[in-house]
């Protein structure tokens, strides 16, 4: 046997491969390991260029090390990955340069690399699940994981996360990239004819492998990148737990869709992982939600029966004080009224006299406080000159100043001349602030009232040197039933319901109260509600009357003429008298005297406003309104009700713009007639509000509310619809109630807010919760705004909406 015969037969027994190239880089020799090893026989080598079999390693580190060998004749040595669409492969690789060329050993270590990658790749998944705080989180650095396993930019490896109330696929990673999603790619929906691989791995929960790239996320919006690194295939894993659902990732890969099967592989036991990941973190965020709740229910439960007990303490003590000095005196004077002397006589009056009256303002307190829980306070609104207030609280608190020996000087601004509150109840606010502030000062000591314009609002303050509040009482001040100390002693003057009773006042008024105190040297109680002052397009929208976001159209007509106003009135006196009103104002009139004609003139001559009252011959102005907004030509005419009746939030619910109650003032008239032309404006498509509420009769209410102002409602009456109808519709609005079966509104809010599709979505709260800091803590900043159902009107809800529409439309 030759000596090259001899060489033949041990090349090709060995286990690992052998080829050798010439001086030109020309493969001479391939044994039959080399072969195994890669696919290629000797035939299809033989007499090529190594470049040309391996193309990839031209310009890899493979191929520096050939060049190296030959032009320096040195031994080389290294591990080397190879990758093309057919394989990947890793080998041990020799290199050893003879007379002719060079001989190259090869050792296949793939299985020992795969393994190696694997756990290196588990290792990373652990990782990213054990630091992600929340589900978006865990996806995203599980893309970043699995993109970087496979040597492709992260914005290539998709993840998505399954809704099983809705049947979609939501897309979060990537996180951000400097395009656009479509809807139809953020939200998929599962089905078996989908034209998405993940939509269909989803469906089967099976792996789907594809090779039409246009199936994938990156093929629809990263042509370029798939382009340029050569991508040929898309591979997208369901991820399963306990075989539910938990979502899919998917990865654009170099392989061809026929040799894939070994990526799947992997991504098989990745995904096992990562699905468990989620299913852990879903279970830990619906605890700690549930937990959040529960705790906010329980400290609700025991502020109740703590305030319960106080109060029944408090009161029976309060009640008995009064009523032993009442009925004592009462018997002294039953007793001895004829040999009493008269200076006697008039002391036991005045003590049973002052004992009445403080008896008379606790009654007073408690069933202010129960009527503004309940939501039975109504505002009556009118507008006032500051001076009546400055000096109605001087009378009345005069006594108890000169008592005391305080001064009390008032600094308002002079702009704030007339202010437009409710008088009974504004005037509340200010002797309950004063009266503090003169209980907490020293003898012979100074009370500042002052006032001044903030932006859109009044600020009002009251000022007292007095004895200040301790730092730790502060948090409590406007709880029910809590008192704060006074000097030295606590006070026991009333039962602690005057700031209570304030805060709630100050926030119908639709404003805010505050303290800033500092102890030995006095406080400043400070609050500040809407200003509305006039009429004017600024004045009307700082107030907050009507939709301040939708445009103020010019409603005078083309060539000067006057719009038509329709008084539908059956009085000739009251009609006569509105008619001056309403032509001062630049209308032209007509007037209808029955319900009947008023239909019918409404429908012929189209006027720019109707003015309505509701007690008629024939069919009442409750009929009549209803009539006229279901007619397709009247609905959008703006009503105003003019009636002795007083209904208000009847006629609101029923789409009036305004009511007033008569004897109607005038101003008050003009101004509404200027505000029905706040009108939505034709620019901007019709502005969408999703109601989310188990209570019908309120998504009813609010859907009769807000459709006669222009706007498309949508209802849901529970909280895994209303986030479906949110994903589906994109809403400009949300309205949501907190307490709701099965989903609370905690949930919906915190949902909406990882949705990248809601989560710009403004979200106002509508619910007859006490929504105090507890609450506003757990909503997290995740609402616009918040009404109490109990209490809101149409105004409230139209400035809710408009705050936020001027914010994304300014």
């Amino acid at each position: 046997m030759s000596t090259n015969i001899r060489y033949e037969s041990i090349l090709e027994s060995i286990s690992g491969g052998f080829f050798a190239m010439d001086a030109n880089y020309r493969i001479t020799y391939w044994n039959k390991a080399a072969e195994s090893g890669t696919g290629m026989s000797s035939a299809e080598v033989l007499g090529h260029h190594v470049f040309d079999i391996f193309p990839n390693a031209q310009g890899a580190l493979l191929g520096e090390k050939y060049r190296l060998a030959m032009e320096t004749r040195t031994f080389q040595s290294f591990e080397t990955a190879y990758r093309d669409d057919r394989f990947e492969k890793w080998y041990d690789v020799r290199i050893y340069p003879a007379d002719d060329g060079l001989s190259v050993f090869f050792q296949d270590i793939t299985e020992k690399k795969r393994d190696q990658r694997q756990k290196e790749i588990m290792v990373e998944i652990s990782r990213a699940i054990n630091g992600a705080h929340q589900l978006d989180d865990l996806c995203q650095r599980s893309a970043e994981v699995l993109a970087a396993f496979e040597e492709v930019p992260s914005r290539l490896v998709c993840v998505y996360l399954y809704d099983p109330r809705t049947n979609e696929l939501r897309l979060v990673a990537p996180a951000t990239l400097d395009i656009d999603f479509p809807a139809d790619v953020v939200h998929q929906t599962v089905a078996a004819d989908a034209p998405t691989c993940v939509a269909r791995a989803a469906h089967t929960k099976a792996p789907v492998v594809s090779g039409r790239l246009e199936e994938s996320t990156a093929g629809r919006l990263l042509q370029e990148s798939v382009d340029t690194l050569h991508l040929r295939s898309v591979i997208a894993i369901p991820l399963l737990a306990q075989e539910e659902l938990q979502g899919v990732f998917e990865v654009v890969t170099i392989r061809d869709p026929r040799f894939a099967g070994e990526s799947v592989d992997i991504y098989r036991v990745v995904a096992n992982d990562i699905a468990i990941g989620l299913s852990r973190k879903r279970l830990l965020n619906d605890l700690r939600l549930k937990n959040l709740e529960l705790e906010s229910q329980t400290e609700k439960t025991l502020q109740a029966s703590d305030t319960l007990k106080k109060f029944l303490a408090m009161f029976s003590h309060e009640l008995r004080s009064p009523l032993n000095s009442i009925i004592g005196f009462s018997d002294l004077l039953l007793a001895d009224i004829q040999d009493m002397q008269p200076d006697k006589l008039q002391e036991y009056m005045k003590n049973i006299q002052t004992s009445g009256r403080h008896l008379q303002q606790i009654l007073s307190d408690i069933l202010d406080l129960s009527k503004i829980e309940a939501g039975q306070l109504e505002l009556h609104v009118a507008s006032y000159p500051s001076a009546y207030f400055e000096e109605t609280v001087q009378s009345l608190l005069a006594a108890q100043m000169s008592a005391k020996q305080i001064q009390c000087r008032w600094n308002l601004d002079p702009e704030l001349d007339e202010l437009v509150v409710d008088q009974m109840r504004f005037k509340q606010i200010l002797i309950n602030l004063v009266s503090n502030a003169v209980k907490f000062s020293r003898d012979g000591g100074e009370i500042i009232v002052s006032s001044r314009r903030v932006g859109n609002d009044m600020v009002f303050a009251v000022k007292d040197f007095g004895f200040g509040i301790r730092p730790e009482e502060l948090p409590g001040l406007f709880r029910p039933f809590r008192r704060a100390e006074s000097g030295k002693t606590r006070n026991r003057e009333g039962i602690g319901l005057g700031l209570a009773i304030t805060k709630r006042l100050v926030e119908l008024h639709g404003g805010t109260i505050w303290v800033e105190s500092e102890w030995e040297k006095g406080t400043t109680v400070s609050f500040k509600v809407p200003l509305v002052v006039d009429a004017t397009s600024e004045r009307i929208m700082q107030a907050g009357m009507l939709l301040d976001a939708l445009k103020r159209e010019n409603w005078r007509k083309e060539g000067g003429e006057k719009p038509l106003a329709l008084i539908v009135e059956d009085s000739p006196q009251a009609g006569d008298l509105l008619r001056l009103h309403i032509e001062s104002a630049g209308y032209q009139v007509e007037v209808a005297r029955n319900g009947s004609d008023a239909i019918d003139m409404a429908k012929r001559l189209h006027p720019s406003v109707i003015t309505l009252d509701l007690i008629l011959p024939g069919k009442d102005g409750w009929q009549v309104m209803k009539e006229l907004k279901r007619h397709p030509l009247c609905k959008h005419i703006p009503i105003i009700i003019v009636s002795i009746v007083d209904e208000k939030n009847l006629g609101f619910s029923l789409g009036a713009v305004e009511y007033f109650v008569k004897p109607v003032n005038r101003d008050e008239l003009v101004q509404a007639l200027d505000r029905v032309h706040v009108l939505p404006s034709r620019e901007r498509k019709q502005p969408t509000v999703l109601v989310i509420d188990d209570d019908r009769a309120a998504t009813d209410l609010v859907q009769v509310i807000l459709e006669t102002e222009g706007y498309r409602v949508l209802k849901a009456n529970e909280g895994s619809e209303g986030v479906t109808m949110a994903v589906r519709e994109h809403p400009d609005v949300v309205l949501l109630d907190l307490l709701m079966p099965e989903m609370s509104g905690f949930a919906v809010a915190q949902q909406l807010r990882q949705i990248p599709a809601t989560r710009a979505v403004p979200i106002i709260v509508l619910t007859s919760m006490d929504v105090d800091d507890d609450v506003q803590q757990q909503l997290n900043g995740a609402v616009s705004g918040v009404m109490s159902k109990s209490r809101f009107t149409k105004k409230d809800l139209l400035r809710e909406i408009t705050n936020i529409e001027n914010a994304r439309w300014p």
